[in-house]
């Protein structure tokens, strides 16, 4: 993946434009984790919402395996989304009325790939693999903190992407929960998978292979 020049404005009515990002440039590899560290309002969260192809820039490149996504249909671009990227928030966003296995199913059910009948086991598989062998039948009420984010990292690898992309993913933990979630974030990345951390917390800058700052819509590489 790799970002040249990227450039993202918010046109407001009656007001000067918004520069969210302001020719931004980078490039994330596979078996690499990225930390993105800035101050509230600095362009993090519009930068990985344009990664993972949620939101579209202004002006610039975005590259992901050869393809210039300005090239994509929508519904390339759709199906990018699906298979390539996978979603961690601070919010963990599970649903309360679905057990733990079945918020990781959740995404494989718009994944063609994946058959019905595996799905079932491909998530209890992942639960096992963040240590929540006793958690599979519970519901988000009946989970800690830190068991419904690994639930949530569970669930953003349920389609196999090959890139995590984790917004705040600790800021609702305690510092042992914390260290745990980021452990299992860099054991991902090890694996082979590309894992972008937007954070406020330092402890990422320890477990990154390289450190971007943002502000004012600007990118610095330290």
């Amino acid at each position: 993946m790799e970002i040249k020049n990227l450039t993202k404005i918010f046109k407001v009515v009656g007001k000067d434009d918004i520069i969210a990002l302001d020719n931004v440039n980078a490039t994330f590899d596979k078996g690499k984790m990225y930390a993105i560290i800035g101050e509230s309002g600095a362009g993090k969260t519009t930068l990985i919402n344009i990664l993972g192809l949620l939101d579209d820039y202004s002006d610039g490149e975005y590259i992901i395996d050869n393809k210039p996504i300005n090239k994509l249909t929508e519904d390339e671009k759709a199906d990018m989304r699906m298979k390539k990227f996978g979603f961690v928030f601070q919010s963990y966003y599970l649903n309360p009325k679905l057990k733990a296995y079945e918020n990781v199913m959740i995404p494989m059910f718009i994944n063609k790939d994946i058959k019905k009948s595996e799905r079932k086991d491909k998530a209890i598989s992942l639960l096992k693999q963040f240590g929540l062998n006793d958690r599979i039948t519970h519901y988000p009420n009946q989970l800690s903190g830190g068991e419904q984010q690994r639930v949530a990292i569970a669930r953003a690898l349920a389609n196999d992407p090959e890139v995590l992309i984790a917004d705040e993913p600790t800021g609702n933990l305690d510092k042992e929960n914390e260290k745990l979630a980021f452990d299992y974030l860099k054991k991902i990345c090890k694996e082979g998978k590309c894992v972008i951390v937007v954070s406020h917390n330092m402890i990422v800058k320890s477990y990154a292979d390289k450190i971007y700052y943002i502000d004012k819509g600007k990118l610095y590489e330290k």
